[in-house]
């Protein structure tokens, strides 16, 4: 069932300082680069949980509302103001929850390249919604994020969330988080809406040609196998993030000049001082470069990953990217800033989002959860790009490959590489 959204609070003049009804404040820069990137690609991005049993339909609606109560970026939409550029304003409607019923195999993924072909529609409506994947012994619940308003991370803690509530405790709620470059920067860094009409300029949802269909694939570690790779990354002095970008490469076409080029979001929580429970965009990004062929070792490719990932996470690299980040993309820049800016950069052949050891429990009340995957999500054209989503959950290490164009068996390609190195 699919539940009918109300409207927001806008309209009216306003004052020096008074944005109108419902206003609670600009957009940061990150949240506005991927408001944006929304308005020209599909970017909004799924997690799933796999849980024993049936999950009662009341029972999740029930616990959607109380994590919508919990995180006040979930009572939220974002607003276009063609003077004042992009706020967040208020939005207090249920989360669309809706049930899939499927065979006795429980193929969630099918479901999850559907939410990623259905835009979010922005605007006036809610920045999550719910989908239940209901199978004879187990329920896969899917939650699909408006990028604007979350990280993978912060999908994780909804999910964390949505559990506890499932499970009878009762949330507390969370206030409303600055943006990240105002706890990093300081409150100049996000410019504040000036006085203008609230006069919301219709949200445009991203066109991308009907050939082009997302398809998802997985791969599994055994717990022994996890704990085999991790063993081997502390002995060669990486992580397993390097470990995966480096298995990856030998995979990859080159992004130009035998050269393979990776991206990787970054959790910025720690620097800007977040705490984990909050719902919010507090990435950073961190590109690596490799020579293709894979002709090094792969703990040699791993280590130099690792060392330049924790480049990219100090105080000061973080401070000029943010800064940078608040200059090209203020609330008022327009979408083809954002084009400007993808036109402008090297192309890369692989975005990997590893969100690590996921805080999440293994038992929630009466429920169960038997695994956890994600991200899945798409980024911007070529279609032959490729991304993974990359999470450990019990012990175990999974990997959700996905594309337009995707390269076949790349998930369990990276999988065999990876325990190749440890054998």
């Amino acid at each position: 069932m699919q539940v009918r959204l109300g409207r927001p609070y806008f309209a009216g003049a306003c004052s020096v300082g008074d944005a109108g009804p419902g206003y609670i404040r600009p957009l940061g820069a990150g949240e506005h680069f991927f408001h944006l990137y929304a308005q020209v690609w599909p970017v909004h991005f799924c997690l799933c949980a796999e849980v024993d049993g049936w999950v009662r339909p009341d029972a999740l609606r029930a616990a959607a509302n109380q994590v919508r109560k919990r995180h006040p970026v979930l009572r939220t939409c974002i607003v276009d103001d063609a003077l004042s550029g992009t706020a967040f304003y208020r939005f207090d409607a249920p989360l669309p929850v809706e049930m899939v019923a499927v065979g006795k195999d429980g193929d969630w993924l099918r479901t999850v390249e559907c939410e990623l072909r259905k835009p979010m529609p922005g605007g006036a409506s809610a920045p999550l919604r719910l989908t239940a994947v209901y199978a004879p012994e187990t329920t896969a619940i899917i939650l699909t994020f408006q990028h604007a308003v979350a990280d993978g991370m912060s999908g994780v803690c909804v999910l964390r969330d949505l559990m506890r509530a499932l499970a009878g405790e009762r949330l507390q709620a969370l206030p409303f988080s600055p943006a990240l470059e105002e706890k990093v920067l300081g409150s100049s860094a996000v410019q504040a809406s000036t006085c203008g009409r609230i006069a919301p300029i219709p949200p445009t949802l991203p066109v991308v040609s009907e050939d082009l269909q997302p398809q998802i694939a997985t791969a599994e570690f055994s717990a022994e196998e996890t704990a085999g790779l991790l063993k081997r990354c502390r002995a060669n002095e990486t992580t397993m993030h390097g470990a995966i970008c480096a298995a990856a490469s030998r995979h990859l076409p080159t992004s130009g000049q035998d050269t393979i080029r990776m991206v990787s979001p970054i959790d910025l929580r720690k620097v800007a001082g977040i705490e984990d429970d909050v719902c919010g965009v507090f990435v950073g990004v961190h590109s690596a470069e490799m020579a293709a062929g894979g002709a090094g070792s792969i703990w040699y490719d791993a280590g130099r990953v690792t060392r330049g990932l924790a480049q990219s996470r100090s105080p000061d690299a973080v401070r000029g990217f943010l800064r940078h980040m608040s200059a090209e993309f203020p609330p008022t820049a327009p979408n083809e800033k954002l084009q400007a800016f993808f036109s402008a950069a090297p192309q890369d052949s692989l975005v990997i989002s590893n969100l690590g050891a996921l805080p999440i429990a293994e038992q929630y009340g009466p429920y169960a959860l038997r695994a956890v995957w994600g991200p899945a999500m798409l980024t911007n054209l070529p279609a032959g790009r490729q991304t993974l989503g990359v999470s450990t959950f019990a012990g175990r290490l999974r990997l959700v490959h996905q594309s337009y164009r995707p390269i076949a068996g790349f998930a369990m390609a990276v999988r065999k590489t990876l325990l190749a190195a440890c054998g």
